[in-house]
């Protein structure tokens, strides 16, 4: 009998399960300020204050602080919080129905680098396919974010399988790279047609 090279997958969110546009953030902040939408994007700060509030270590109001003194924002912090969650767009298209398959022959768990304000966004948006997860594991909750090392150890230690039965699908080349470099196979997600095509070509559908 033949055994199962592959035993479990673990899922990005952003652009993998749902659709993510940080520039309808940028373009609500720019309709609110009368700044231009591009000059905020450009200068958006993916700085450590920012890495710190995706890992739980800052506040959402630090973190709002911040933001707004680097990009010289001058608005209320209720279109602040609405533009920050203007990111989320919805649940990917035939998602449901790919998990539902998945989820019969492999664990699925999900490893997101996310943050205090989008976690309710997401698990709403992702209500009808939470079944289907195993787990998942925020950021802010584990306390490490994607790249770093113990991201990818504390979801190993929680399956108890070794890297190299597990799949790791990410939109991120720098997470890619981390997951490889500790033996898991890797998937760079550019399109769901593009992540089915890989999933075939490895054997897992």
């Amino acid at each position: 009998m033949l055994t199962q090279k592959y035993k479990a997958l673990i899922f990005d969110l952003g652009n993998v399960i749902i659709d993510i546009s940080p520039k309808n953030t940028c373009d609500y902040w720019a309709n609110i300020s009368g700044i231009d939408p591009t000059e905020l994007y450009v200068a958006f700060p993916f700085d450590e204050t920012y890495a710190q509030f995706e890992r739980g270590e800052i506040s959402p109001e630090n973190f709002r602080e911040h933001i707004k003194k680097c990009l010289n924002l001058d608005i209320p912090e209720h279109d602040f919080i609405e533009g920050w969650k203007q990111i989320l767009i919805q649940l990917r298209k035939n998602i449901p129905e790919l998990l539902q398959e998945l989820c019969k022959s492999y664990r699925i768990v999900a490893l997101s680098n996310t943050n205090e304000i989008h976690v309710p966004m997401w698990l709403e948006m992702c209500k009808p396919i939470l079944p289907y997860f195993e787990k998942i594991f925020p950021s802010n909750e584990i306390g490490f974010r994607k790249p770093e090392h113990n991201a990818y150890q504390h979801v190993l230690d929680y399956l108890k399988l070794s890297p190299e039965e597990i799949v790791f699908l990410d939109d991120n080349y720098e997470n890619i790279l981390a997951a490889k470099f500790i033996g898991m196979k890797s998937i760079l997600v550019t399109s769901y047609e593009q992540m089915v095509k890989e999933l075939i070509k490895i054997g897992i559908m």
